[in-house]
């Protein structure tokens, strides 16, 4: 098995333990909100990206040149915080992937399923001083989902997005298209995403706060 390959095996561990983290913390809004069942697998497929990232990142770069020159300020900045999240969120996922593979993953058999202990991506967390980067990343989810559903409720949305889309398939920059056509579909389903933006931004800083704390405790006993 390849370096590359076993990385992103790793990486992929990290994403499918943060959305089962996810859907724990968000079980009341997932269960018994209308429209939310469908967010973990959103966050998981297009928020989490998949791989290629080293292609994907400068496709991401050209369109966002090339849309500065056809589309309003405003959609060119919130798509450019969209492509924002997806590397701030790939850097987090990957140190962590790396870290995995060199201390914890290393004498054990494991595949893309590997269950650990959230502990332990807690603690790499801690180790690594994620701590901005991940205000940063719940920062831009926040804005991002607020984008969605904005567009969500546009009724002309498919004149605003095709010539976002023909700028994207020209620097193979599709994936982000359809993480854009992904998150105003399911945000239609959805009544009001300010209460859920709100909740979110404030137990995720809460549960940053938590870790930091636990672990700096475990560090001065």
């Amino acid at each position: 098995m390849s370096q590359n390959h076993e990385l992103e095996i790793a990486k992929q561990i990290v994403v499918n333990q943060i959305i089962e983290r996810l859907e724990q913390h968000y079980e009341d809004y997932i269960k018994n909100v209308k429209g939310f069942n469908e967010i973990p697998s959103f966050f998981r497929q297009h928020l989490y990206a998949p791989a290629n990232k080293q292609e994907r990142d400068k496709a991401l770069e050209e369109l966002y040149q090339k849309l500065k020159t056809i589309v309003g300020q405003d959609l060119v900045e919130n798509i450019y915080k969209l492509i924002q999240l997806i590397k701030i969120s790939d850097e987090l996922d990957y140190e962590i992937a790396e870290e995995l593979l060199k201390n914890y993953l290393k004498d054990r058999e494991y595949n893309e399923k590997t269950n650990l202990d959230f502990e332990i991506i807690e603690k790499i967390i801690h180790e690594k001083n994620q701590y901005e980067k991940r205000k940063q990343q719940i920062e831009l989810i926040c804005e991002s989902l607020a984008f969605f559903f904005a567009l969500s409720k546009l009724p002309l949305i498919k004149l605003v997005m095709a010539p976002i889309k023909v700028a994207a398939n020209l620097v193979g920059a599709d994936a982000l298209i359809e993480t854009m056509e992904e998150g105003y579909r399911i945000s239609r389903n959805i009544k009001d995403m300010k209460p859920f933006i709100k909740d979110f931004r404030e137990r995720e800083l809460i549960y940053l706060n938590n870790i930091q704390k636990k672990f700096s405790n475990v560090n001065n006993n």
